[in-house]
């Protein structure tokens, strides 16, 4: 049996094609071979491209409908990643986060814990984003919510995922909660990944993790410890991620890239 394959792939037009640029340079300073498949509107050093075209970026929902057209590329596996993701260190066999599941997305907050300091997400109340899940199907006592910067999905998969992502999207719609691809994402995750606990930020801190707090603001990540900040209680713990989600970062991304 031949051994599974994936690439990274993303959608970066514009200053995030920069952003894009650093990424791929970054995974190439520390030994990342795999292939990058950008959607874009313009040629990145590094990537195979494919022209993004005209698309809404409204709520982010995109990326549901590029995953589809990245599923046609032959690989096993589609790595999700913003364009704003930098690596470190090489983050390994990224198909050993899956553990048997055929997607794995990061779950961040356990938004039915008692100790929230923040109480809603999205502009939907905690409470009510809980009961959105269970009712759509959800039976985890732990309700997560999650960053979309980095998942993975399997090819076979894919039609599931998106067709999942959007009758939760559609149903909160109806409740009256509109919400990003993050929302519709965190449900895929909790119905296709058997133990959502196993796919926890917090019980895969060494992979990847999003510095939204900032602690690489104004440069660029570096291979050492920090602590993240659970979003909805602000409890911390350390990590030290081979991939980090730069969102403080974005600017050094790209002058960094314009330097290459």
């Amino acid at each position: 049996m031949s051994k599974p394959t994936f690439c990274y792939w993303s959608v970066a037009d514009g200053e995030y094609a920069d952003m894009m640029t650093c990424c791929i340079h970054s995974a190439r300073q520390v030994g990342v071979q795999q292939d990058f498949h950008v959607f874009s509107d313009r040629k990145i050093p590094g990537a195979s491209v494919q022209p993004a075209g005209k698309f809404s970026k409204s709520l982010y929902l995109f990326k549901f409908s590029f995953l589809k057209e990245v599923a046609n590329l032959d690989y096993d596996y589609f790595v999700f990643l913003d364009a704003d993701n930098y690596f470190v260190r090489h983050p390994g066999n990224l198909l050993n986060q899956l553990q048997g599941a055929p997607v794995h997305i990061v779950l961040e907050s356990n938004c039915a814990a008692e100790n929230n300091v923040r109480r809603d997400w999205w502009d939907c109340p905690l409470e009510n984003y809980v009961e959105l899940m269970k009712t759509a199907g959800v039976r985890s006592r732990s309700i997560f919510n999650t960053n979309a910067g980095f998942w993975i999905v399997h090819r076979n998969a894919v039609e599931r995922v998106c067709q999942l992502a959007d009758e939760f999207w559609q149903y909160a719609k109806r409740q009256g909660y509109i919400f990003t691809e993050e929302a519709p994402l965190a449900y895929v995750g909790h119905m296709l990944m058997g133990n959502p606990y196993r796919h926890t930020l917090n019980a895969n801190r060494d992979v990847w993790a999003s510095d939204w707090a900032g602690h690489f603001q104004g440069r660029l990540p570096a291979n050492e410890k920090w602590n993240f900040i659970d979003y909805m209680s602000e409890t911390q713990y350390e990590v030290n991620p081979c991939i980090v989600h730069a969102m403080r970062s974005k600017q050094m991304m790209i002058d960094a890239a314009l330097r290459l």
